[in-house]
């Protein structure tokens, strides 16, 4: 479990923009070179990419984000990037403990860039699992959330990937693996194909009804 220290000070981590959900961010492997870092800083992002997230140096954890990508040498740029989703998404998470089960997004709200990639490999190696369009339509239901909503509130991610060139971009949806709303994934994966079990109001986490 993520130590409260840490995610307290990820709460302190102000958001950089917001981006449309299917809008693409460039990959930082495929980034123009920038000058090095100096070696202090590099050390700190190497010891930063070993050590397991909760027992990272809270303190530390700003300096580490303002690290510019294009500037770490290539074999590091995949590593800090997944790193990177997971402290942005576990901000995500610690925010929406904040604001409690009931939310109650606008209805254009904004899905904040950081802490999201167009990479399936790279959301893997940020702690997200992968759920299908069935298990996405389920949720939807039981929360009262739009996709869009699934986005602003909780962690969910969609991801067009395509197998060739001709062949037409396939969707694969993942959420962050801490996110307490996969809790319901959960469920519905042990219990949900078997006995059909009504799951409504498990976890509590519901978006509010918007007005007419």
């Amino acid at each position: 479990m993520v130590e409260s220290i840490l995610l307290s000070c990820l709460l302190l981590i102000p958001a950089r923009g917001a981006e449309p959900p299917d809008s693409k961010s460039p990959t930082m492997e495929s980034a123009a070179a920038s000058p090095a870092l100096d070696p202090d800083t590099l050390e700190m992002v190497k010891s930063f990419l070993k050590t397991p997230t909760e027992n990272l140096p809270a303190e530390h954890i700003p300096r580490f984000l303002e690290v510019d990508p294009k500037s770490l040498p290539k074999k590091l740029r995949r590593p800090f990037e997944a790193k990177c989703v997971e402290l942005y998404s576990l901000r995500q998470v610690a925010a929406g403990n904040k604001r409690g089960g009931w939310r109650t997004p606008e209805e254009n709200c904004e899905v904040v860039k950081e802490g999201r990639s167009n990479s399936a490999g790279i959301l893997i190696l940020a702690g997200f699992l992968e759920i299908s369009e069935d298990e996405e339509l389920w949720l939807m239901k039981e929360t009262n959330c739009t996709e869009h909503d699934l986005m602003c509130e909780f962690t969910l991610q969609v991801v067009a990937e395509k197998a060739g060139k001709k062949a037409p971009a396939r969707r694969r949806l993942f959420l962050h693996q801490r996110d307490p709303v996969f809790a319901l994934i959960s469920q519905y994966r042990e219990e949900g194909r078997v006995r059909q079990t009504k799951f409504f109001g498990i976890g509590g986490l519901h978006c509010a009804p918007r007005q007419q």
